[in-house]
């Protein structure tokens, strides 16, 4: 295995320069949707969430914008595990809040990046999509050269890379979740898990995505995971239901297998026991100790991000190259609060730091790696 990997680590601040709202952004986003076009979301969602706002969690209107959604979250997944009633809420009905509420930062994000310029996430796929091709022709086993750990939920990179693979690799290579999934259209054969494309003799381009993604959805019965491209399938599941066409045919038609979203949300509670999670989160273990060269862009290394600080502690060589992406200047106390989270967390590795945006990172110094 060759030793000079780069893995990338995306963040919020990858998609920001292509419109995509921050976390702290998204309840206000969603009331400004329903403002300026109220048809983007099925009737009635946003009254209930206000509803469920006010009512429930008993903030007033004129501070709905500012609530954060791990105050949302957290009481909410806490009351689901432990299988108990929030408030007046029941547990169906604290399900239903929580279905609602990944309905509408779905929609939200969907809406958002319908105008997103990013020309530069083209170009970061193209990247890393022809870097990653060196490994086809079964020479996967002694050449790795790069990998992209994300902890977005939008598609911006991943529509980026399959319309790479099907302009420059058709039927060569997929994006690979590093996990087992299906495509949602049975007959779509460009989605396939990343071992099966490597055993063919293409190659594979790994996107981990630690926290889900807005296309894919999971059958509670069997646990198949299912992608699409073509569609961000993880919104329109709340409005018009589709079972696991799988359990479908081995146990008739029943409710108890219709797809849901598994998106992990902003939460102090956040549940990976998820078996597909699961072996995302030991991909990226495997990934960041077998990095020369860890590239952090756009995130910011929140204290709070427990899962991910630990993932780093246990599974990031010594000497590794870790060099930080972001906007700002150092005279900022945002900027100057992150470096030195950094600097604490890597020590000796002394974080490398580039503070002119993902965009201008992209452009002109990817090619001097």
């Amino acid at each position: 295995m060759m030793t000079d990997k780069t893995v990338y680590v995306l963040g919020a601040g990858f998609s920001k320069e292509a419109s995509a709202p921050a976390q702290e952004e998204l309840v206000k986003q969603i009331f400004e949707i329903d403002r300026d076009n109220p048809g983007e979301f099925e009737d009635g969602s946003v009254k209930k969430f206000r509803s469920f706002l006010t009512n429930i969690l008993l903030v007033p209107q004129k501070l709905h914008d500012s609530v954060p959604l791990e105050d949302i979250f957290t009481p909410l997944d806490r009351c689901i595990a432990d299988n108990v009633s929030f408030r007046n809420l029941s547990v169906k009905e604290t399900l239903k809040a929580r279905d609602l509420i990944y309905y509408l930062i779905g929609k939200t994000l969907e809406c958002t990046l319908r105008s997103s310029q990013k020309d530069y996430i083209d170009q970061f796929a193209k990247y890393i999509t022809d870097k990653s091709s060196t490994r086809r022709g079964h020479r996967y086993a002694n050449l790795d050269p790069v990998s992209v750990i994300s902890t977005n939920w939008d598609t911006l990179l991943d529509d980026s890379i399959k319309s790479q693979i099907s302009a420059h690799y058709p039927g060569e290579a997929v994006v690979d979740y590093c996990c087992h999934f299906s495509s949602f259209e049975s007959n779509d054969q460009s989605v396939m898990p990343g071992l099966e494309m490597l055993g063919l003799g293409g190659f594979s381009v790994k996107l981990l995505k630690l926290h889900g993604s807005l296309n894919w959805l999971q059958c509670p019965k069997c646990l198949r995971l299912y992608v699409d491209f073509h569609n961000r399938i993880a919104i329109g599941q709340y409005v018009t239901p589709v079972n696991c066409r799988y359990c479908d045919t081995q146990f008739g038609v029943q409710s108890s297998h219709k797809l849901i979203s598994n998106l992990i949300m902003p939460t102090f509670l956040k549940n990976f026991s998820n078996p597909q999670y699961k072996l995302v989160w030991q991909a990226a273990g495997i990934e960041l100790s077998e990095a020369s060269r860890i590239v952090f862009i756009g995130y910011s290394l929140p204290q709070a991000d427990f899962e991910m600080r630990q993932l780093l502690a246990r599974m990031v060589r010594k000497d590794a190259r870790i060099v930080v992406v972001d906007y700002g200047s150092p005279d900022e106390h945002r900027i100057a609060e992150k470096m030195k989270r950094y600097e604490v967390f890597f020590g000796k590795r002394k974080p490398q730091f580039y503070l002119e945006g993902a965009r201008n990172y992209i452009q002109n110094h990817l090619d001097e790696e």
